[in-house]
């Protein structure tokens, strides 16, 4: 496919991940050529607007507007916990595991952290969520790996991914003698699609998804499924 950009170096994100390993052809048009963009669905805007509200809080102290106020508890508890709180942490690391600027060209994992607090050794790390609630091991994992990157002193990482809109909260817990595992487990899968960039081959891989849920209308699969 023409437009892949040739000799650009590799770098990917957990979005990008799973979008290769729900469907590459997906994963082609929205990450590589990025030709089809997400509609903006009522979801998606609740989502957004959601975490521009909390990050607001976090960072500023600004009240939470109408109809995100039911959620003072939970920022207030998060703010006036010891330790140092980040909103919205746009983190980077090379194909070494070192830090990096997100936006360096040596950037190959990009993470953006919806809430930290790293107190001394510990650090906690929430990801806000409007869906429906879901177990994501990968998430955790790459939260945790990136704080253990750029944050040297840190040996324990609690992950915890928040449900918001359903009262549910799906949680891990990594220590630093963990990164060989985690790596383990994913580096394989990232591999994948690395070869796929080299070969640019993005084959469609259709499911119930391909019905109401992409946006790729060039595809044969579009529009069709469960």
């Amino acid at each position: 496919m023409s437009t892949t950009v040739v000799g650009k170096p590799f770098a990917w994100s957990y979005s990008q991940l799973k979008n290769w390993e729900t469907c590459p052809k997906r994963y082609f048009h929205y990450n590589v050529a990025k030709d089809v963009v997400e509609p903006e669905s009522a979801q998606l805007k609740e989502g957004n607007a959601l975490h521009a509200a909390f990050e607001a809080r976090v960072k500023s102290n600004t009240e939470l507007p109408l109809g995100f106020t039911h959620h003072e508890a939970l920022l207030a508890s998060i703010i006036n916990a010891p330790g140092v709180v980040y909103a919205e942490q746009k983190l980077a690391m090379t194909s070494s595991f070192t830090p990096t600027a997100f936006f360096s060209k040596t950037a190959w994992l990009r993470s953006v952290l919806d809430c930290t607090k790293v107190n001394e050794t510990t650090a906690t790390t929430l990801d806000w969520k409007t869906g429906k609630p879901s177990h994501d091991m990968t998430q955790m994992q790459l939260a945790a790996a990136t704080l253990f990157c750029h944050q040297p002193k840190v040996n324990r990482v609690k992950v915890a991914l928040v449900f918001v809109n359903h009262d549910e909260v799906e949680s891990g817990e990594f220590v630093r003698e963990d990164l060989p595992e985690i790596w383990g487990e994913i580096l394989p899968r990232v591999k994948l699609v690395e070869q796929a960039r080299a070969k640019q081959e993005y084959p469609p891989k259709p499911s119930g998804l391909c019905k109401r849920y992409c946006a790729v209308v060039s595809c044969p699969y579009h529009g069709r499924g469960q």
